[in-house]
């Protein structure tokens, strides 16, 4: 994968978890910050994880 490619990535999953996370800390579930964070870093994590599996050739 080249770096363009890796970027657009990059930036696309950034965007939507900080989307997710001000949706998450307004409405409709009513966390705070912290907890917000917190789902969208484990949301964030799980993608990065199943990413790299899928990619990855053993």
């Amino acid at each position: 994968m080249d770096l363009g490619a890796l970027g657009l990535r990059i930036g696309v999953f950034g965007a939507v978890g900080a989307i997710a996370f001000l949706g998450l800390t307004v409405y409709p579930f009513q966390y705070g910050p912290v907890e917000s964070a917190v789902l969208v870093g484990g949301i964030a994590l799980y993608g990065l994880v199943k990413f790299v599996l899928d990619t990855t050739r053993f």
